[in-house]
């Protein structure tokens, strides 16, 4: 099979499909799902690589299902057999198949996986994990489809994201000894990878040989590296940077031990400096900012302190903190913005804007930019959670129901973004003077976990008032 794909960003999709997946977007928005699956099926006919319009359509099958009542099914009925075959013959033309019987199970187990052969067989891994990936999503105790997924990344040397993997499996199975050797090999390689192993053509052998620099390796991938073995990192690296004071790996690797020992005033000028020895790397100036977070805070900490020690210039420190914090404030809306207008497609950087601008109780400017962020599929619950704050601290308390009840319906595990999100809902309820949807929210975060916030006190009281 000589067939390949390529993996196919929404900047470069035609003019004519760019504009069909707007559409399909704005028909999401109004809760259209039938025409925006047609219009992403269409997209997807002709851009089979297209990621996020595959992601999309997920997502508008998943609301469509949930919008009947129904869940996922997990298992067809039958009728995949022919398109297992087709897949070995011809995966690009099994594609549009295997999307058409997703069209009434988003989250089928057999539809996916084939998707995911699909995508192997046209050689675009990064597609294939989308199929095992939605498949976590709708059945998240799915434990072979979980060993596949970690099996995966592993295979492709993504041994991080294996290993939480594993560890998944092993939670909840913890006779699961595959998954148990897995993680710990899986871990050990992530390990090695962040020290530099494998960076040269020498063998896990061959390095071992030179015992000091084995241990040097060791000791700077360590996550607990000791202070003395950092301290000791930075005199050597600044040895080097002494000889080469342009040497940007230098630079970015001092910069990132200070970033370590929480020194955050070296750790700013080293990422400041970085930057502009790099070609505008926006990590690195991200990494620089943060930093200059952490002094502020650290300075806003220390008044905290002392404020609560007491004594005679209390009311001084207390007006410096609050003129410190909304300096704070200010400062990290003005870097997002900054963000933004460098890079204005990025969802990641407009939901980060949009919550500054929540913090700073700017409501209606946070607005725009969370509803742009809640297209990508990866923050949308987050952003519709925002969303729903915004909404109610602005008193349109309809619009704030309506969002957080259609992000609930999204979420199928009881973590902690479900909770969080059922206490807003319960809340809402209150102020719309719904007292029975109000408990009930309230109720199936106490049938699960007793200590969240203040339900049991809210679902008790309820019963003593009968």
């Amino acid at each position: 099979m000589d067939a390949t794909l390529e993996l196919v960003t929404e900047e470069k999709l035609d003019p004519k499909n760019h504009g069909l997946f707007l559409k399909a977007q704005s028909a999401i928005e109004l809760l259209n799902y039938d025409y925006a699956i047609s219009l992403l099926h269409g997209i997807l006919k002709e851009e089979a690589g297209f990621l996020q319009g595959r992601e999309i359509l997920r997502m508008a099958q998943g609301a469509r299902l949930r919008a009947t009542g129904k869940k996922s099914k997990g298992l067809l009925s039958g009728g995949m057999l022919k398109v297992k075959g087709k897949v070995k013959k011809d995966p690009l033309a099994a594609l549009q198949e295997i999307e058409k019987k997703l069209d009434n199970d988003p989250g089928n187990v057999e539809a996916n996986t084939l998707l995911y052969e699909a995508f192997m067989a046209l050689g675009v891994a990064e597609l294939a994990v989308f199929g095992l990936e939605t498949v976590r999503n709708f059945h998240p105790n799915e434990k072979k489809n979980l060993h596949k997924l970690g099996d995966h990344y592993l295979t492709q040397g993504n041994s991080g994201d294996a290993a939480k993997i594993y560890d998944l499996i092993v939670e909840q199975d913890p006779a699961d000894g595959e998954a148990r050797k897995k993680a710990k090999d899986a871990a050990a390689q992530a390990t090695m990878s962040k020290g530099g192993w494998g960076a040269t053509d020498k063998s896990f052998k061959d390095l071992l040989r030179d015992k000091d620099e084995a241990e040097n390796l060791e000791s700077a991938s360590r996550i607990g590296a000791t202070r003395e073995q950092m301290e000791a990192q930075l005199a050597d690296l600044g040895a080097k940077y002494t000889e080469d004071p342009q040497n940007l790996d230098t630079v970015k690797k001092i910069a990132d031990l200070y970033e370590r020992l929480e020194d955050w005033e070296s750790c700013a000028s080293y990422y400041e400096y970085a930057f502009s020895l790099s070609e505008s790397d926006a990590t690195l100036q991200r990494k620089a900012e943060d930093a200059r977070d952490q002094i502020r805070d650290q300075k806003i900490a220390k008044l905290e302190s002392e404020i609560n020690a007491g004594g005679d210039d209390v009311d001084e420190k207390k007006a410096q903190l609050e003129e410190l914090r909304l300096a704070s404030i200010d400062q990290q809306i003005a870097e997002a913005k900054d963000r933004v207008e460098r890079n204005p497609t990025d969802p990641q950087l407009r939901f980060d804007l949009g919550n500054h601008l929540f913090t700073a109780e700017e409501y209606r400017e946070a607005i725009p930019h969370l509803q742009k962020a809640k297209n990508n599929p990866h923050i949308r619950i987050r952003s519709m959670l925002m969303l729903g704050r915004c909404y109610d601290q602005m008193k349109m308390f309809d619009l704030a129901l309506g969002t957080l009840t259609e992000a609930n319906g999204e979420l199928f595990a009881m973590d902690n973004t479900k909770k969080e999100m059922l206490y807003n809902l319960g809340l809402i309820h209150e102020k719309m003077e719904d007292k029975e949807r109000s408990l009930e929210c309230f109720k199936e975060i106490y049938n699960t976990d007793y200590g969240y916030r203040d339900v049991a006190k809210r679902v008790e009281e309820s019963y003593a008032d009968k």
